[in-house]
């Protein structure tokens, strides 16, 4: 009996238990209901987070150009001699403007031909020392070496009795070496060198020793033929003269005569010009062998004997003689591209010569004029003349902007050179992009860029290359579908889900819920993007990050505590209930207002009805549809619902 109280007992305790812990949890979960349904979310009207388009200005640069215009700039290199034209005159093409100075240009023309003569004559040369290296047949065993003369070793003492002295080897007689030179050694013969023999006659010529590579001055050679001066009692040299060069063995004048000739300039044939030795070369060789040319013209010249055209006598081995060739061919390779530069710089002068006279390449008038000096030190053209055609002005875009700019825009553009501003209108926007990236304005840098080209109105002080800074405006309030009045919302209030693009909308029922956008263009940069549909100015929307900032949050308007739409609404006469509808209940002249049942549905009622007990219509939280019940009924389900 006692065990059947004591267990009655132990579940009496358990259940009150079970029951306070239920009760406690579902008071603890309503509390935190209740405390959560407290919760806000400010909002804001769209129309404070919305803007209008007007336009946006953007900046590029470019260049302006003409194909009637001629720009002269003053030559560093020429001077000009004459000015045929004034300011204001009018030309034709064909018409002289300028003349540079005729003199140093044909003075130049001659000494870069002479340039190109030597250069040739030099290659040929080399070409003619790979033809002997080829002909030369290498030793089969290196040239001997001297061998090194053995150390004597020490005499020993003699023992008591001496052994006889074997006799000693004769030692080998050494060649004679040829004696040092007493005289003058040329490697430059100039009009100051002496010569170690002669008087410069025909009989008794000048004798000069010489060196393999000697070179002859332009002024000893003239000296020799006769500059048509008068030597003065210090002048070493006579004019004109005879003299014979000398090669010998060792450069010394005791040496085997290698080889030599002799120019005699008192004795030339009357068809013979000076400037075809000048231009032959420098050198011994080259020299003579102008003079051989002219043997059966009557010239005294007498080469020696033509060298050997092999080194056989050299004894070079068959290393030794692939290296040379290597090198000898290299030399010929350097000494064509000295022949090609020559000719290029003899044919620039030659071009400059032939337009010494600067001519005008169009019809139009002379619109400046300056001084060499002034135009030269301010880097401007010296004239210019300026034909009938257009100016324009070639600048970029970036692609982001392609919708934005047209065909037919005006644009705005500065010159910083002149301080001039000029307008122009947009005449073609190229359809491929620029390769590279020449881009240098506004827009994205990281996409592709597209030359346009605008046309001058009024072109007054530009000039070709001219470097212009170019400001175009973009289109204005117009949407993606052409329509005026376009929203554009601030960017950071939209988000992005696996169902598209929202905000945070307030709803009827002053909370939030995900409102899906559709959107159209972006401006500023990016910072605005067009509302197509799901948003107007009349609505409110939270910022959309935050804790709190959930779906069913309750809302109040920023910085005023109040929510957006009136909960209570006095003199309205209409009602609303939770999933947007509308009551018709105000059609019998009624107020109506929306209560809340805890979050479980809302009551609709009007104030006459429950004063005087008619029907109302109760929301069903679960499937929506209404019932109807008496006036107390709803007055108890009003109150007991929270």
């Amino acid at each position: 009996m006692s065990l059947n109280k004591k267990t009655r007992k132990n579940l009496i305790i358990a259940s009150v238990t079970a029951v306070l812990v239920v009760g406690f949890a579902l008071g603890l979960w309503f509390f935190v209901q209740y405390q959560s349904d407290q919760k806000t979310v400010e909002v804001q009207p769209v129309s404070y987070l919305s803007t209008s388009y007007w336009g946006d200005t953007t900046y590029s640069s470019g260049t302006a150009a003409s194909d009637s215009t001629q720009e002269i700039y003053p030559s560093t290199e020429q001077t000009i001699s004459d000015i045929y034209v004034t300011e204001g005159q009018q030309v034709s093409v064909g018409d002289p403007l300028l003349q540079y100075d005729k003199t140093k240009l044909e003075l130049d023309v001659e000494a870069k031909d002479i340039a190109v003569k030597q250069a040739e004559i030099e290659l040929d040369d080399a070409e003619d020392e790979l033809k002997k290296l080829r002909n030369t047949t290498p030793v089969s065993t290196p040239r001997p070496t001297r061998r090194p003369t053995a150390t004597p070793r020490p005499t020993q003492k003699p023992s008591s009795t001496p052994a006889p002295t074997a006799t000693p080897a004769p030692t080998a007689t050494p060649a004679p070496t040829v004696p040092p030179a007493d005289v003058t050694v040329y490697r430059r013969l100039d009009v100051d060198s002496k010569p170690y023999a002669g008087s410069g006659t025909t009989e008794d010529p000048y004798v000069f020793l010489c060196t393999e590579d000697c070179v002859l001055t332009p002024e000893f050679l003239l000296r020799l033929l006769g500059d048509g001066s008068t030597p003065s009692p210090d002048d070493v040299l006579a004019t004109p003269f005879a003299a014979t060069f000398e090669v010998r063995e060792g450069n010394s004048n005791y040496g085997e005569l290698l080889y030599s000739f002799t120019l005699d300039g008192t004795d030339l044939s009357g068809g013979f010009q000076m400037e075809d030795v000048l231009a032959a070369g420098d050198t011994l060789e080259s020299v003579a062998e102008v003079f051989e040319a002219r043997n059966n013209s009557g010239s005294k010249a007498t080469p020696t004997p033509t060298p050997s055209n092999d080194y056989n006598d050299m004894g070079y081995t068959k290393e030794e003689l692939q290296k040379l060739i290597q090198d000898q061919r290299q030399k010929i390779k350097d000494l064509e591209l000295k022949v090609k530069q020559a000719e290029l710089n003899l044919e620039k002068s030659k071009v400059a010569l032939e337009n010494s006279t600067v001519r005008s390449t169009v019809d139009g008038v002379v619109r400046t004029l300056l001084d060499a000096d002034t135009a030269a030190a301010n880097s401007q053209p010296l004239l210019v003349v300026a034909g009938q055609g257009q100016f324009t002005i070639k600048g970029t875009i970036s692609e982001s902007l392609l919708t934005s700019i047209h065909v037919g825009d005006v644009v705005s553009a500065m010159s910083y050179e002149n301080g001039m501003s000029y307008t122009a209108t947009i005449s073609e926007i190229s359809t491929y992009p620029l390769e590279g990236n020449y881009y240098n304005g506004t827009g994205n840098p990281n996409s592709s860029t597209y030359e346009f080209t605008a046309v001058v109105d009024n072109p007054e002080g530009l000039s070709n290359g001219m470097y212009l800074d170019i400001t175009l405006s973009t289109s204005g309030n117009v949407s993606v579908d052409g329509s005026s009045d376009a929203l554009y919302l601030d960017k950071a209030y939209i988000r992005e889900d696996e169902g598209g693009s929202y905000v945070m909308k307030s709803g009827i029922d002053n909370r939030l819920y995900k409102q899906y956008l559709e959107l159209g263009a972006t401006i500023y940069s990016g910072n605005y993007v067009e509302i197509i549909s799901g948003l107007t100015v009349d609505d409110y929307i939270a910022f959309p990050y935050g804790t709190d900032v959930k779906e069913g949050v309750r809302v109040v308007v920023e910085g005023t505590g109040e929510p957006p739409m009136a909960e209570d609404s006095g003199g309205s006469s209409s009602s609303l209930v939770e999933d947007g509808t509308e009551s018709a209940e105000g059609a019998e002249g009624t107020e109506s207002s929306l209560e809340a049942d805890g979050g479980n549905g809302a009551v609709l009622f009007s104030e006459e009805g429950a004063a005087s007990g008619e029907d109302i219509v109760e929301a069903d939280p679960e499937d929506g549809e209404a019932s109807t019940s008496d006036s107390q009924d709803a007055g108890t389900a009003a109150q007991s619902d929270f």
